[in-house]
């Protein structure tokens, strides 16, 4: 038996291929280095993104205080030939790869997260709004008030 309260746990497939779509998009943009898709998944996945951009600059910010992890200084230094080929190149300063690969991952979660809680807010309204016109008598023919 369900109740107005209950909302059910299960993604139906338009909602999972909106999580989906969200997830795909703020991936290809970490993958690529380009703001633009994360952008557009954070905007497509509006309240919710609007709680969770600001906890995962948190999150991102804890993990570069670990030692190592995303130095604030970038300095390098070089060598070519006389045929304009590089001998040998030292770069310092960039982040460690478990940084980037986890604060791209955290990036994608963090999203694919805000979107599934906009599917249970929607999901929430709509059973409340159900339940409200049950109330007021706008509920199915046949449905005790």
């Amino acid at each position: 038996m369900s109740g107005p309260r209950d909302v059910s746990r299960r993604l139906t497939l338009p909602a999972a291929c909106y999580v989906a779509a969200v997830g795909l998009c703020a991936a290809w943009g970490f993958a690529v280095g380009s703001p633009w898709p994360v952008v557009l998944a954070a905007a497509a996945a509006v309240p919710a993104s609007l709680v969770a951009a600001p906890l995962y600059y948190v999150m991102y910010g804890l993990l570069a205080l670990v030692p190592g992890a995303n130095p604030s200084s970038s300095a390098g230094s070089g060598s070519s030939s006389a045929a304009g080929g590089t001998d040998s190149s030292y770069v310092t300063g960039e982040p460690a790869a478990w940084f980037t690969v986890t604060t791209h991952t955290l990036g994608v979660v963090t999203l694919m997260l805000a979107a599934t809680t906009d599917v249970l807010l929607v999901r929430a309204l709509v059973a409340r709004h159900r339940t409200g016109s049950a109330r007021l008598g706008g509920g199915p023919p046949g449905q005790p008030v």
